[in-house]
């Protein structure tokens, strides 16, 4: 894999980069740039392909520095929990101990004040961290300001329309072309709420999850999954011999799964790994 600067000055400006996913490359790129995502711009240039045909197998993105963050209060909100404030306490804890400093007895009873206080504090931090936001009114605002910025920034006439409030879930709708955003099997859609997710979870300061669909694919590509689904289980049955589909991610397997999970006379299940996972359906012995 390999990365290309587009900027010939000191300071990169803008790089392109290539993974065996969207999620790999733009690591590679933020890395090259020494910047965080809330700094930049994303482009998709690839979501990747089949490597069966060794065509587009890798994803590859630009990623252009802005001049302003997205959000000017994110270094605030990374700088304040590192610990600086908490591991200052323990000096300033020890001072009480030089009075006595003359009978030596007295120092062994300083470190119980100063163990005491760092101790404490931390432990809130970690199981806040933890807490996954899916609602709420800042999420709300973060989420759609980040998308009505990145499809303005990629050329996209269209209206964000909120469908559910809790869990958050968005639908953008409009006449253009949206073929480019979806991408194969919805492959690049995945990578674009992937980004959002990431961008929306860094201004608000916890790891958050909002489901985005464009012009409906979503909710298209389930019903078609069902209908699939029951019409393979119609040919096993008839057949009696086990059906392999094609390679597909963990919720559209998912969907699968539960398609048919009430089928007295087949069962699914997945095999291989990674990318490539399958679902099989078979006849139930």
């Amino acid at each position: 894999m390999a990365d290309h600067p587009t900027d010939s000055s000191d300071a990169l400006e803008s790089i392109e980069a290539s993974g065996a996913s969207v999620e790999e490359a733009l690591r590679q790129a933020l890395r090259q740039l020494d910047a965080t995502i809330d700094d930049v711009d994303v482009e998709i240039l690839s979501s990747g392909g089949s490597r069966l045909l060794r065509r587009d197998a890798e994803a590859r993105v630009r990623v252009v520095r802005r001049e302003r963050p997205f959000s000017a209060t994110i270094d605030d909100v990374e700088h304040e929990p590192p610990g600086e404030a908490d591991v200052e306490p323990p000096p300033r804890a020890a001072e009480p101990s030089e009075p006595p400093v003359e009978p030596p007895p007295p120092a062994p009873p300083a470190p119980e004040p100063v163990e005491e206080p760092v101790a404490e504090q931390p432990a809130p931090r970690a199981r806040a961290s933890r807490t996954l936001v899916e609602s709420g009114e800042e999420l709300q605002d973060i989420v759609e300001d980040l998308l009505a910025g990145m499809l303005d920034r990629m050329g996209f006439i269209a209206e964000i329309e909120l469908v559910e409030e809790d869990p958050l879930a968005y639908n953008v709708v409009g006449d253009d072309d949206f073929s480019k955003l979806i991408g194969r099997h919805g492959s690049t859609l995945r990578s674009f709420g992937y980004l959002i997710n990431l961008m929306a979870g860094r201004q608000l300061g916890q790891p958050c999850r909002v489901l985005i669909d464009v012009n409906s694919y979503r909710a298209r590509r389930a019903d078609h999954l069902r209908e699939l689904a029951e019409t393979l289980a119609d040919e096993v049955i008839e057949t009696q011999e086990p059906v392999t589909l094609e390679s597909m991610p963990a919720n559209e397997r998912r969907l699968i799964h539960v398609a048919l999970a009430d089928d007295e006379n087949v069962r699914t299940y997945s095999i291989g790994e990674g990318d490539e996972r399958r679902v099989v359906i078979s006849p139930r012995a």
